[in-house]
């Protein structure tokens, strides 16, 4: 039974803590293939499966960016980021210090935070965007996987971000945060 089934059944509440999400977790209530995130406390539903374009942009993506992260820091492909007490997201992408646990990490502590967009683009830019910006996300990369441009979010200020650029596939980009690691679109394999 999925969180939603749960949810309409009256099983577990519809409004949880980061906390509640954990227990139910490790109590085995909710699954690992419930794919949700936590919004201000509402679980929020995710899709199911993800298109081939986000797919394999994905992989690409890892395949460029990992063995390019520096040894004091870590790759995590979908992580599950606390930034409030019910407030808990999913990234496509995170590098992080690798001194913080993952269940520690939030949102300034964030080197660089990736999503990858194909039917998802209007959610990563209207509703995630503001989120990764109120918590401090300094560097905030929308990856457009048909269009194939990198929308770049930075100075996060009140909720929104003060630094939005677009990048077109053969635009060499860098994180804000990762001095000596550049790519571009175009040339990942």
């Amino acid at each position: 039974m999925t969180v939603f089934q749960n949810i309409r059944k009256g099983l577990i509440p519809a409004r949880l803590t980061v906390d509640e999400v954990y227990a139910l977790t490790d109590s085995g209530v909710l699954g690992e293939g419930d794919r949700f995130e936590l919004i201000d406390g509402e679980v929020m539903p995710m899709a199911a499966a993800k298109a081939d374009w986000h797919s394999i942009m994905e992989g690409r993506l890892v395949r460029a960016l990992a063995p390019l992260v520096p040894s004091e820091a870590r790759f995590y492909p979908a992580p599950s980021i606390t930034f409030a007490p019910e407030t808990l997201l999913e990234p496509d992408l995170v590098v992080a210090p690798k001194t913080i646990r993952p269940r520690d990490l939030r949102g300034p502590d964030l080197l660089l935070v990736i999503e990858v967009a194909d039917s998802s683009l209007p959610y990563d830019l209207r509703v995630k965007a503001p989120l990764y910006a109120r918590y401090g996300v300094r560097d905030y990369w929308v990856v457009d996987a048909v269009r194939q441009t990198i929308r770049i979010h930075r100075v996060p200020e009140s909720g929104s971000y003060a630094d939005v650029e677009e990048y077109e596939a053969h635009d060499e980009v860098a994180p804000l945060l990762l001095p000596g690691i550049t790519l571009r679109l175009d040339a990942l394999d």
